[in-house]
């Protein structure tokens, strides 16, 4: 993918579903069971299949106005996210409240860490000149 297009997509796609991630996680703090487990599952594959997207975008979109590892960085706290998720999806019903409460912190972190890598993606700068969501930085 060789179009400055398909980033703001990607990242319009990501923003929706680190929001959505961070909701069913919240929901997860408020009572455990089967659905909202579901649901982190499915933030877990959307998040696997962004970042096996990040793989194929163009990186020379990027050089103009941004750090170079920015992607590096973020593709890194994706694959934190994912493996965070992963891990809260997996718990049992009837595991101790102090273990998912430590997995919901973590996981928490883990998303607000990709929120604020995608954030730090494209700079003020460039996000007004690809046209990207100036919001995705403010949901952090």
């Amino acid at each position: 993918m060789h179009n400055p297009l398909f980033w703001i997509e990607w990242l319009d796609r990501l923003d929706r579903v680190l929001g959505s991630a961070r909701q069913d996680v919240a929901v997860l703090k408020r009572a455990l069971s089967p659905r909202s487990l579901e649901a982190i599952d499915r933030s877990k594959r959307q998040l696997a299949a962004l970042l096996n997207d990040l793989r194929l975008l163009d990186q020379d979109v990027l050089t103009c106005g941004t750090m170079p590892s920015a992607a590096d960085a973020l593709q890194t706290a994706l694959e934190t996210t994912v493996a965070q998720l992963g891990s809260l999806a997996a718990i049992p019903a009837a595991s101790a409240p102090g273990v998912l409460d430590r997995l919901l912190a973590s996981s928490d972190a883990a998303l607000r860490d990709s929120c604020y890598e995608a954030a730090m993606l494209l700079t003020p700068d460039r996000r007004r000149l690809t046209g990207a969501r100036a919001d995705l930085g403010a949901r952090l």
